[in-house]
């Protein structure tokens, strides 16, 4: 039987990862772009892990029996998967180990003529893989931090800077939240640490340039841990402030955060966070929560600018003092060549 290491699967440039566990191991964290063909559903594996204490051999014999009548449905279902990948591809199957459900899948998929591969210790060796390369990429990039009052347009900017081919490290986008209160607000889960490390080390090692832009942040975005050596990269790069007036700001935030179709998901957010009522107090909370039901959407933004946002981030806008650059948002064309031309020169 094929085996191959994390490294060596990695660097393959036509790869396809099938993960075989279950669909909640999946969902949890994967390799990025991986597809799950589960050789167990949840409540299969539970019921094997359980057996497993009591009688190993037993617990074998159930899940030869169950795996078995899958087998042709994933041979099936994997080459469906081939029918649209280059013809060199190889396919890498996984489980979280290295053992018998990745194993199984490879020899039976060896005997049916397709070109796979098991992973060398499974999800485990990559987790672990994973969190030693990204120490590597210390002082490897410069980063141009973009820092701006809430609603400025930072994200916008960004996304403009991909479209035009610039290397962009979306730090909210790879843990699917904000770092804010309203940081889930129409994105859905938010990705645990696993699955955020493991689609950073992705974006940081296909970047063949020896920068990225990228949007200041704290240390915490959400639930996820920025590693250190990227938080300093990021503090000791160049520092570009962005400004723009108060009417395109609640325009910016009223796209990205949608309050009239997340009015009530919204209102529950404010009510039940002690932090605004600490800051600016009950009748504050009550005025704000008035304007949404009131359907004052502009009043409510601009509310929660300029009496919460604005004077809460004051602080972190002076500690970069004097930027680098600064640029005013007015119009976000003129503003994401300005930027690619401060690259260029």
């Amino acid at each position: 039987m094929e085996i191959i290491t994390v490294e060596e699967a990695i660097n393959l440039k036509k790869a396809l990862f099938i993960d075989v566990r279950s669909p909640s191991e999946y969902q949890e964290s994967t390799i990025p772009g991986a597809k799950n063909l589960p050789l167990f559903s949840d409540e299969e594996r539970k019921k094997i892990g359980t057996l497993y204490h009591i009688d190993k051999y037993q617990a074998y014999e159930k899940g030869l029996k169950i795996g078995s009548s899958k087998l042709y449905l994933i041979f099936k279902t994997l080459t469906s998967f081939l029918d649209s990948v280059n013809k060199n591809t190889k396919v890498i199957i996984f489980c979280w180990r290295g053992g018998m459900r990745s194993k199984s899948i490879t020899l039976n998929l060896q005997m049916m003529g397709i070109p796979a591969f098991q992973l060398k210790g499974g999800y485990k060796a990559y987790r672990r893989f994973v969190l030693d390369q990204l120490e590597t990429f210390k002082n490897f990039f410069h980063f141009y931090t973009i820092h701006g009052n809430t609603g400025v347009g930072k994200t916008k900017i960004l996304k403009y800077l991909k479209e035009k081919g610039e290397p962009v490290l979306d730090l909210e986008g790879l843990a699917n939240n904000r770092g804010s209160i309203f940081g889930d607000i129409g994105l859905g889960m938010q990705r645990n640490q696993k699955m955020f490390d493991s689609l950073l080390y992705d974006e940081l090692r296909k970047n063949n340039k020896d920068y990225f832009f990228v949007e200041s942040e704290s240390r915490r975005i959400g639930k996820i841990l920025l590693p250190k050596f990227l938080v300093s990269a990021m503090e000791n790069g160049t520092h570009i402030l962005i400004r723009s007036n108060i009417k395109k700001r609640i325009e910016h935030l009223k796209q990205e955060y949608l309050p009239i179709e997340n009015k009530n998901k919204i209102i529950n957010l404010i009510y039940h966070n002690s932090f605004f009522e600490g800051k600016k107090g009950k009748q504050w909370v009550n005025n704000l929560i008035t304007l949404l039901l009131e359907d004052k959407y502009d009043k409510f933004i601009e509310t929660l600018l300029i009496d919460y946002y604005d004077p809460l981030y004051s602080h972190s806008e002076k500690k970069y003092e004097p930027y680098d650059f600064i640029l005013y948002n007015n119009d976000i064309d003129y503003c994401v060549k300005e930027l690619i031309s401060m690259i260029d020169n």
